[in-house]
Parts: C-alpha cells; structure tokens; sequence
C-alpha cells in the first residue's frame, strides 16, 4: 500500500466527477531544507514568482499547509472549480467547512459542495483514484504534489488544441517529492506514441530548463511503457537541485 499523502484527508471533502485534481502539499515544501525558504518565499510573501509575473495567486496561501485543486466539466460551458484550502488565513470570499479547512468555489459548485459525501466524493471515484495511483512509486514515502486527470469528450479535445497533438492523453497521473534530490513521475494513457517523450525533449531545450540548469537531467530522463501507458521519470540531484533554486531566488531578487 502506498504512503497516505495530503490529499487522501481532503479527497473525501471534494464533490464527485472531477476529471482533474492537483493536490500540493505546502507544508511538506516549506519543511524542505532544499526547497523551503524558496517555497515559503513564493507562498508566504508578495513577491512575484519571476519577472513578469505575479505572486503565486490571487487568494493569499500564506500559512496554508496544503491546497487541492478539482476541476469538473472541462471545455464545457459548465466548466467549474473547487479549491479546498487547509490553514492560513480564510478569505471573506471562502466558505468554512471547518476550523482549519476552507473552499473557494464556483457559484454552480457550491451546492455539491456543502451536499458532498465521503461515500459520493472524488475519493469514492475508482478509476480516478487508479489514475491517481500510477505515478506515485510503491516505495515513495509521501508526496509534495500530486495530479491525476481523467479526460474525455471536450475536456480531451481541449487538452489536444492546448497541447496541439491530434491524439492526446486520455488519463495523466504525476507524482513529485523533494528529499535533497527532486523526483517527478509522470505517466499518461491513450496518447499518441512517444508524446511523453516528445513532451520531455522540448522541456529539455526550453530557456526555462537551461537557466536553471536542469536541462541534462530532462534529456537523460526515461521514458518507458508501464501499465498500458507511457512513464518519465525526472530526477534532479542534490548539486544540480541547490543551482536550481539559488537561480530560480536570484533571478526573482532582481526581478521589478
């Protein structure tokens, strides 16, 4: 059995039927030597994230410990979302749920919120949950994010003129950890053969990944056929991993 991450409490508070979940585990990313003071900069402060960006986002996350993302009727005009917030400070915008847990949702999803049920939730959702599972590595400890997508109809059309590939994912999952060395697992199903890898060389040679040093790792990254589907496998070192962020915090110290 995999090691129970952040999410696993808060699923059972989401309503069912998203067909993507991103879940963050911000305290687990402040409580990281390597990654830390970054994370608790972009998180906990005002600063952008680079140059010509904003801050993190538009609701103040500042002494949040973890947030989970669900989204529902992707490319449809019924397209919402449920933001479920544990900690920090809650907005006079954001319905209570309880003592530390908070929601921001779309006006349409604010009744299946407060009706959700654990028994009818995304935590009851099998084939979701499956997705969700395919990242994360059996021996993995926990999790810093975690995304798992299940995608059809206009959601999967949305997805292919966003990616611009005739054939695009049907299900993604992605796991990412962060000891002194940063691991992310990413696998996709019923996709075209080798988008993944097509996906990692030009992550490789993006301006981004050369100025943060990380553009080896991704190259030599594999990609391999694992569970009917296509899995990455990224690893940044511990050396390469201390440049990363010392670059990433200088650039947004000089940043306007």
């Amino acid at each position: 059995m995999r090691a129970a991450t952040v999410g696993d409490a808060l699923l059972p508070r989401l309503p069912a039927g998203a067909e993507l979940v991103v879940e963050i585990d911000l305290a687990r990313l402040r409580g990281n030597p390597a990654v830390g003071p970054l994370v608790t900069a972009l998180v906990d402060g005002d600063a952008p994230i680079a140059p010509g960006l904003g801050p993190v986002g538009p609701v103040s996350l500042a002494g949040a410990d973890a947030v989970v993302l669900a989204a529902y009727r992707i490319g449809t005009p019924a397209a919402s979302t449920v933001t479920l917030v544990r900690g920090g400070a809650r907005p006079a915008t954001a319905i209570a749920l309880d003592a530390q847990l908070w929601a921001l949702a779309d006006e349409g999803a604010v009744a299946e919120l407060m009706a959700v049920t654990p028994e009818h939730s995304v935590a009851a959702d099998a084939a979701l949950m499956v997705v969700r599972a395919a990242a994360m590595p059996a021996a993995a400890e926990g999790a810093a994010v975690r995304i798992a997508a299940r995608v059809d109809g206009a959601a999967q059309r949305g997805l292919g003129q966003a990616l611009e590939v005739a054939a695009p994912p049907r299900a993604i999952s992605v796991w990412l950890d962060v000891a002194d060395d940063l691991a992310v697992v990413a696998w996709i199903d019923g996709a075209g053969p080798g988008l993944l890898a097509r996906w990692r060389d030009r992550w490789a040679v993006s301006a981004q990944a050369r100025a943060l040093d990380v553009a080896a790792a991704l190259a030599d990254a594999p990609v391999v056929a694992r569970d009917g589907g296509q899995r990455l496998t990224v690893v940044i070192g511990p050396r390469r991993l201390a440049r990363a962020v010392a670059r990433w915090q200088a650039v947004r110290e000089v940043s306007p």
